[in-house]
């Protein structure tokens, strides 16, 4: 036999053995742990837990508000203030940040879109920090009360009760008489207030949070501007970087060729560099997805990673609206369109066609371009 593998006498060979006169008797097994009033009569190097001393509690410590340079246990550990022996439990369990974060959500549309008028003057006015939060999947609902209920305690339990007690989750509502054929209609942002600037800063720097009860995206109260321009497909390309690289070159020179776009930029800065340094900004990363069961795609999310100061928000959802209705054609590989549900079209064609009579800009834009329909609107991830 092997010299790897063990082997040992027959059953009628086996002998009693003898006890070692120098070895100490084991002490006998104890079914439960000792209480802390009884201190067991045990040899030293008996295993047993010492009596724990009670402790003063100690008050809750903000956790700091740069939650993205803290490992995964950490953070989850800092964000329930719970000893970690009960972060597992279903009732207080928040998915781990990763060491890279969560992908970014990027709104394609502004968070105030369908929110009555005179309720953002008066959230606006509020004194205080103050900051957005929005379920996942959320449309708006005349019956927010489960949502409240739940986004408020997703809140509390992320910063602590002490941290919280003048905590305000403010319900949207909707403009009077609104009416719209959208799935998912507006407003669906809830406004956080009533914290400390280190508490609502460190709620917005987590951008996600996640359990089994709900999911929430976080966001500053003035939105920022996003990096997300617009979703292609249809392009004859595989998933990998040489084929991003052919379609940021093809996306590129879609930009550059177009006179409109062009005089939009000028129209803003007549820094004759800003264009081209848009453009050069241009990146695309490519994602396989499952359609159905047995279809699957690939599609590129086209990104701008430059935002000059002159784009405001309501200008770069102009700016985008004219880039998703350009002709990105390849020679060899097909031409890419943005799909039929692409959030980038929330823009609508008056607004496009409005903002630069209202600025003096384009006024013939809107004739030169044939604007798509408004659709719905969805978070994109960078």
């Amino acid at each position: 036999m092997s010299d790897h593998y063990i082997t040992t006498e027959s059953r009628e060979n086996k002998r009693p053995r003898t006890p070692s006169q120098s070895s100490a008797p084991r002490p006998q097994k104890h079914s439960q742990l000792p209480t802390l009033n009884h201190e067991p009569n045990a040899p030293l190097d008996t295993m047993t837990l010492p009596p724990q001393a009670e402790s003063p509690p100690q008050p809750i410590v903000l956790p700091p508000p740069l939650p993205n340079m803290i490992t995964s246990d950490t953070l989850t550990e800092s964000l329930l203030q719970t000893p970690h022996t009960q972060i597992a439990a279903s009732a207080t369990e928040i998915t781990p940040r990763p060491p890279n974060g969560f992908p970014v959500p990027q709104l394609c549309d502004q968070v105030t879109r369908g929110l009555d008028e005179t309720l953002l003057t008066a959230w606006t006015n509020k004194p205080g920090p103050k900051a957005w939060i929005r379920p996942w999947r959320a449309k708006f609902e005349p019956d927010t009360e489960a949502t409240w209920s739940k986004l408020k305690t997703l809140v509390q339990r992320v910063i602590g009760q002490d941290a919280s007690n003048t905590l305000v989750i403010s319900t949207p509502q909707e403009e009077y008489g609104t009416f719209t054929t959208e799935c998912s209609p507006p407003p669906w942002h809830f406004l956080v207030s009533g914290l400390s600037q280190e508490a609502t800063t460190f709620l917005v720097n987590l951008q996600v949070i996640s359990t089994p009860e709900i999911t929430a995206f976080t966001l500053p109260f003035i939105q920022p501007t996003p990096t997300y321009i617009c979703t292609l497909e249809n392009f004859t390309l595989p998933d990998s970087p040489e084929s991003n690289t052919i379609v940021t070159n093809v996306v590129k020179q879609a930009i550059h060729s177009d006179d409109v776009i062009s005089e939009f930029i000028r129209g803003l800065d007549p820094n004759p560099d800003v264009l081209p340094m848009l453009i050069n900004s241009i990146n695309v990363t490519s994602l396989r997805i499952a359609n159905n069961v047995t279809r699957k795609q690939t599609i590129w999310n086209i990104y701008c990673s430059y935002n000059p100061a002159f784009m405001t928000l309501e200008k770069h959802f102009l700016w985008r609206c004219l880039i998703r209705n350009l002709h990105f054609r390849s020679e060899d590989h097909g031409m890419g369109v943005p799909p039929p549900q692409d959030p980038s079209e929330a823009v609508t064609p008056s607004e496009v066609e409005e903002a630069p009579r209202r600025e003096g800009l384009l006024e013939a834009a809107h004739a030169t371009k044939k604007l798509a329909p408004p659709r719905l609107t969805n978070v994109i991830y960078a």
